[in-house]
């Protein structure tokens, strides 16, 4: 064997012995271009998708070594998104929710595992073992077993103080710990405990602890933030039929859970902070022993992640997930005209963050893919495909369920139906005739929030918002032997009674 032979195989069991030891393989390794491509990958994505917009970072070993905006703010306009515009970053705003409650617990002003009745007197829930029992932790793991509808309470015009008074009305789809059941009414409450111990409102908490210590200077807790310059997108969605049309940007209908407005060079802020265990420029913001509680697994969910986990869980504003030999840290969002993720990989010091002004898309997740894949290593799945599959469930959530082919006729009038019913959660609605005897609008609550009753069969009908992120549900109308109705029942919205 030659002195050359001898030193390619001696430099060649070295390579294998560091990577038997140190526990990787060789496809998790990186290689040297690793965003090669990158660029054309996220235009080519944006065609298959239909998204007029997008923003990127990348962050490895607490720097940003990618930051780039793709196409338009608005459709049909020709300003380019860049990494300043400002974005909604819908549930992202979460996993910012945990923090600002973190910076709180390492203070001791709260603990993650009080019940929070014991700083909110009087605090209930509709089982009032639940209430009284119920922590942080429960609230911000989605494991309280609260039910979705409680989000509407945000749509209808009464204070905060009144939303955290009628969750006590608030139906459960879950018993307590007992299954993932994801909540922004969790959020909002836990919002309302963070706000009640600072002594200021959430929004003020977020933007004092984080933001501001971040340099985030073009973020924002508050709706408002999105308009301070003409530098921020516009939300759109697709129809029914497929085409794209701009949609009109509502406030998030619960603060704690969805409010947040940031770009994609603020949000790298994010990503080093929490890549780097709560410090970032010699300044610690969270502890590391937060951060890790944050991070860690409070309850598991069931599969998560491109590869499916099945022991995927949910953290303190974020979720976790294998992917290969790699533990992921991720949260998603989706709100008017937006959807956002934040996908962190701890053991690679390495982080992505991607928006887009597309409501009910599944692009964040082909970037985040392809994204994990260069990082970590090539599942042997082609996941892009499996993406534009996914992409079906997600078109699905804008088109109403198929009516039954043979609907029973109503034996009640349209005109009987009209008039004001009221609910303990909402309060009043007003139901009005609409243009034909099939449709009526409802208005919920005092604001009287718009939604369109479609007959459905027999008593039956069909309730939706124009808003795609609201619940949609059934109203049974109910009668008395004189034909008067009485009240409505709604497996989805409770009961309500003739006021």
């Amino acid at each position: 064997m030659t002195v050359l032979s001898v030193r390619s195989f001696f430099c060649a069991g070295l390579i294998l012995l560091l990577l038997f030891t140190c526990g990787i393989s060789a496809k998790t390794i990186p290689p040297t271009d690793t965003l090669d491509g990158f660029d054309e990958f996220i235009t080519q994505k944006m065609a298959d998708f239909d998204v007029p917009g997008v923003v990127v970072g990348i962050v490895e070993n607490d720097t940003v070594v990618y930051l780039k905006g793709f196409g338009v703010r608005e459709l049909g306009n020709p300003e380019k998104v860049d990494p300043d515009t400002r974005f909604q970053i819908a549930s992202v705003t979460k996993y910012f929710t945990g923090g600002a409650i973190g910076t709180l617990v390492d203070e001791g002003k709260l603990d993650w595992d009080t019940p929070v009745a014991e700083y909110l007197p009087g605090f209930t829930l509709k089982d009032p073992y639940v209430g009284n029992h119920s922590n942080l932790r429960d609230l911000l793991a989605h494991r309280t077993g609260l039910r979705r509808d409680g989000e509407l309470l945000g749509r209808i015009g009464i204070s905060n103080d009144e939303i955290l008074y009628r969750m006590r009305f608030l139906e459960s789809d879950a018993g307590f710990r007992e299954r993932y059941i994801y909540s922004n009414a969790g959020y909002f409450i836990a919002g309302e405990v963070a706000a009640q111990a600072y002594g200021k409102s959430w929004e003020n908490l977020t933007d004092e602890r984080l933001i501001v210590p971040l340099g985030m200077t073009r973020s924002g807790a508050r709706h408002e933030t999105l308009y301070l310059d003409d530098n921020h997108i516009t939300g759109h969605a697709s129809t029914p039929d497929g085409t794209l049309d701009i949609i009109p940007f509502e406030e998030a209908s619960l603060p704690a859970a969805g409010q947040i407005v940031s770009t994609g060079r603020d949000m790298t802020q994010w990503i080093r902070l929490m890549l780097n265990n709560g410090t970032i420029e010699g300044t610690m913001v969270l502890s590391p022993k937060t951060v890790e509680d944050i991070h860690a697994a409070s309850f598991v969910a069931g599969p998560s992640g491109p590869l499916h986990d099945p022991n995927g869980a949910v953290g303190l504003g974020c979720d976790s997930y294998y992917f290969l030999d790699e533990r992921v840290i991720e949260k998603n969002g989706a709100l008017d005209g937006v959807r956002s993720i934040v996908v962190l990989i701890p053991g690679k010091k390495s982080g992505i963050v991607v928006i887009a002004n597309k409501q009910l898309t599944a692009f964040p997740e082909a970037v985040r893919d392809e994204f994990l894949e260069r990082y970590i290593g090539r599942s042997g799945i082609d996941l892009q495909a499996l993406e534009l599959q996914n992409q079906k469930g997600w078109n699905s959530l804008i088109k109403n369920p198929d009516r039954p082919e043979n609907p029973g006729p109503a034996t009640i009038s349209p005109g009987a139906i009209e008039g004001v019913y009221a609910s303990p959660l909402y309060g009043s609605i007003q139901i009005d005739l609409g243009p034909d005897a099939e449709h009526m609008i409802i208005g919920l609550g005092q604001n009287r929030y718009q939604g369109n009753l479609v007959h459905w069969t027999d008593n039956t009908w069909y309730l939706s918002f124009p808003n795609p992120d609201d619940l949609v549900g059934y109203l049974t109308f109910i009668a008395d032997e004189s034909g008067t109705v009485t009240g409505i029942e709604s497996n989805e919205f409770g009961p309500f009674t003739r006021a």
